[in-house]
């Protein structure tokens, strides 16, 4: 059980970590993509919640519906940001930036659930801060944009370049809050949540889709990246993802998860020549090194408090 768990939770992270790459070769505005993912993905999830029996008006109550429409606004604003933030910065900065969201959701949980902030998340929250700083830095903008090409120089190139750190942090804001409601649906199928998140994207976003854009494309790159993306990269990626939270322990799906932003750059540096400074490189090292601490619960103050202990022991028998 265990195994297929580490098999489903690898392949979704794969899968999540070449979202930022089919969004860019897609072509498609962030409105019209996230439609488009709504609609194809809602298509696979259907399928899905139809054979497992989850439609139905004994699991179909009030509350479920209600907090999945929220969480599901959040979410689509999460990815609306994302995408604008992929333009903006890159891929990986993107990605890294947007793994700020552990963070982001203890904030929540201390003052929505007044959950106790311990020592040990405040220091490794300070690592995760402290490597924002360094990606967000203005004088470190990179020097090729996100789709690997040379980027306008001076203060417009750096304001870009921030807006789209800020952007990227916007969406790892609205994830959390998505997150939230998920939590007060514990006990539902988290499949049917998501398809009911996805069946109101596909409803708001309708009137502002460019039909005419996906069906001129034809039998193109474009068009198989944004059909991709809603079947491969939401539908088939949902139901991995939920199927490997289902058979592991938190640590081990958390420890996991940092195969997508790694893979993001990956990405970045081999196939779009994405040029990081050293800035960026050490803040990208603190954030995923903050977020690997909260998940992992690897013990900071321990490992402080030993030291302080023995440089104290050093200097008296000195």
């Amino acid at each position: 059980m265990k195994q297929s768990g580490v098999f489903e939770m690898l392949a979704a992270m794969a899968i999540c970590g070449t979202i930022g790459i089919t969004v860019l070769m897609s072509g498609q505005s962030e409105v019209s993509l996230i439609f488009y993912r709504c609609f194809f993905g809602a298509l696979v999830l259907l399928a899905i919640c139809l054979l497992r029996g989850y439609i139905s008006a004994s699991i179909l109550k009030p509350r479920l519906i209600a907090y999945s429409l929220v969480g599901g606004a959040a979410l689509l604003a999460n990815w609306y940001f994302l995408f604008a933030a992929y333009e903006k910065t890159s891929i990986g900065v993107a990605t890294t930036v947007y793994n700020t969201q552990p963070i982001i959701m203890i904030v929540l949980g201390f003052l929505i659930f007044k959950e106790r902030i311990t020592a040990n998340i405040a220091l490794w929250t300070a690592v995760s801060l402290t490597g924002l700083f360094f990606i967000s830095n203005l004088t470190a903008a990179p020097s090729i944009d996100a789709h690997g090409a040379g980027s306008p120089a001076g203060n417009s190139a750096d304001a870009r370049y921030f807006l789209g750190v800020l952007q990227a942090l916007a969406a790892a804001s609205l994830y959390a809050v998505a997150a939230l409601f998920a939590r007060l649906l514990k006990g539902n199928p988290p499949t049917l949540i998501a398809l009911l998140q996805m069946v109101l994207g596909a409803v708001v976003l309708w009137p502002f889709a460019d039909f005419g854009a996906l069906l001129s494309q034809g039998f193109t790159r474009q068009a198989i990246a944004t059909v991709l993306l809603g079947v491969f990269h939401t539908g088939v990626m949902y139901i991995l993802l939920y199927g490997a939270l289902q058979k592991l322990e938190a640590s081990q799906a958390a420890s996991l998860s940092f195969l997508y932003p790694a893979l993001a750059i990956f990405i970045d540096s081999t196939f779009l020549d994405v040029q990081l400074s050293l800035h960026q490189y050490v803040g990208i090292a603190l954030i995923l090194l903050g977020a690997a601490g909260i998940n992992l619960k690897w013990n900071l103050t321990a490992v402080l408090t030993t030291k302080g202990a023995l440089a104290n022991d050093e200097n008296g028998r000195n």
